[in-house]
């Protein structure tokens, strides 16, 4: 049976979503780093696994966006894991906590191997800016350059995407629901 790598996320809008593509071209001009780039969306992820069913996780995720309202984003600042992803921090509200915990548990009932990162104990809420393909020199680098960067924004979110990794290594949406 073909297992698929899915994701549930949700995709920035507007000026935001502009600032971040420009923000990447940034990390890919200065410091050689396009791996984040595998999806072409900004986003915040709350959780992922594989699925043998997408279509029956089509219309189950479709069931599940219908109880979600809109939600509110706030950005404030730059951090880094593990000095190979760097990222802009999403303030951890008690809405983004509830609609982690309610992905997390529907994604639990309807995908295997879900991923240890983004369950609710471990998840931190980000937009990633560049990820594992930055070298060591060109971190230290761009994290000089940015560490002080006052990049905030607030943004309501409209949507809940099903995204999937596809054959050839890219990331794309499967389904998107408006909220």
């Amino acid at each position: 049976m073909l297992m698929n790598q899915i994701w549930i996320v949700s995709i920035l809008e507007d000026k935001p979503y502009k600032d971040i593509k420009n923000l990447w071209k940034l990390f890919e001009r200065e410091y050689n780093s396009i791996g984040v780039q595998i999806f072409s969306h900004p986003h915040i992820t709350f959780q992922g696994g594989k699925s043998d069913n997408l279509r029956q996780l089509k219309r189950s995720c479709q069931e599940m966006a219908l109880k979600i309202k809109p939600f509110r984003i706030e950005v404030s600042g730059i951090a880094h894991f593990d000095k190979k992803v760097i990222y802009l921090k999403v303030e951890k509200t008690d809405s983004l906590i509830k609609l982690n915990k309610l992905v997390n548990g529907f994604l639990k009932n309807h995908c295997d191997d879900l991923f240890e990162y983004f369950t609710p104990k471990n998840w931190s809420p980000h937009i990633t800016l560049a990820t594992d393909d930055l070298t060591k020199r060109n971190f230290r680098k761009a994290w000089d350059e940015l560490k002080d960067s006052k990049i905030k924004f607030k943004q309501k979110l409209h949507n809940l995407c099903l995204v999937k990794r596809c054959p050839d290594g890219k990331i794309k949406i499967a389904k998107r629901y408006e909220l």
